[in-house]
């Protein structure tokens, strides 16, 4: 079983030399840039950048580039680091770690980082993952080990109950780069219950939930994944339309794709009825 090493003899490096990834789970908040700029220009930089050493002689970011930001900012260089060197999961989980210790982190912050922190958790961990590192999340603990083990590691060092860090990892599994950086971008913050009931939605009407609730469309995350409900309509082809648009709504992607082949002709033929500009046919 590998580790991350701990490299004592490196402990300051010019800020140029730092690569910063982009697959980071985390976004700046030029907010706390400011915050963290104050914080320096007053006491200096009171945490150490955490880096991991590359071969070559190369230094790339695992945690603080908050920190790295402001300094840029205030054009320091020299900056004091605690740096690192191994595999890739080891190094991941030391960056998902630092992150979960902040105070300052939300229930969907929390359910991303934990749903990383179970995938990098059992690629650290081969001698009890099972051959089951890669698959789908699933809380047997009788049957899987390495999850039982994280669960219980996991809850220990977060402060969170078992059964919550269970329920946030569900959610993270679930939740995609692009879907967080829109509720990010929501106007109102998700709440632990929008977060569950989009865990357990229909995966196909996710992203429609998102969309609507990053523009405001709904309150609640919620709200956007419950079934439309309409009021009876007299004309009988607008009937007809809500029933046919709400069945398209419920059907998987594999059931739309068998109804699109098996009606591909008469698609065809409406599609260029509306080209055109003809009536409806009947």
């Amino acid at each position: 079983m590998s580790r991350a090493k701990f490299i004592p003899t490196v402990n300051a490096l010019s800020r140029l030399s730092i690569t910063i990834p982009k697959d980071r789970l985390r976004e700046v908040d030029p907010i706390a840039i400011g915050s963290i700029v104050r914080s320096i220009e007053e006491h200096g930089l009171l945490t150490p950048v955490i880096v991991r050493r590359l071969p070559k002689g190369q230094f790339e970011l695992i945690d603080g580039a908050h920190r790295m930001a402001a300094l840029k900012l205030l054009k320091l260089d020299d900056i004091p680091v605690r740096c690192y060197e191994g595999p890739a999961a080891a190094i991941r989980l030391i960056e998902i770690d630092a992150n979960l210790a902040r105070a300052d982190l939300n229930d969907l912050d929390r359910a991303i980082h934990l749903a990383a922190r179970r995938r990098e958790y059992l690629a650290e961990h081969p001698e009890s993952a099972q051959g089951k590192a890669g698959a789908v999340v699933r809380w047997d603990a009788t049957a899987d080990i390495a999850v039982a083990s994280f669960v219980s590691q996991t809850a220990k060092q977060t402060g969170l109950s078992e059964r919550k860090v269970r329920r946030l990892v569900e959610v993270g599994a679930t939740i995609n780069k692009a879907m967080a950086a829109r509720l990010h971008a929501a106007p109102a913050r998700t709440t632990l219950n929008d977060l569950l009931a989009f865990a357990k939605a229909d995966p196909d009407l996710r992203e429609d939930a998102v969309e609507a609730f990053a523009n405001g469309e709904v309150k609640k995350l919620a709200q956007a994944l419950k079934p439309v409900r309409h009021r009876p309509v007299k004309d009988p082809v607008e009937q007809q339309l809500l029933a046919l648009r709400d069945a398209w709504a419920r059907s998987s992607k594999a059931a739309r794709k068998r109804f699109v082949a098996m009606q591909a002709d008469d698609l065809a033929a409406l599609l260029d009825a509306i080209d055109d500009g003809g009536a409806d046919p009947q």
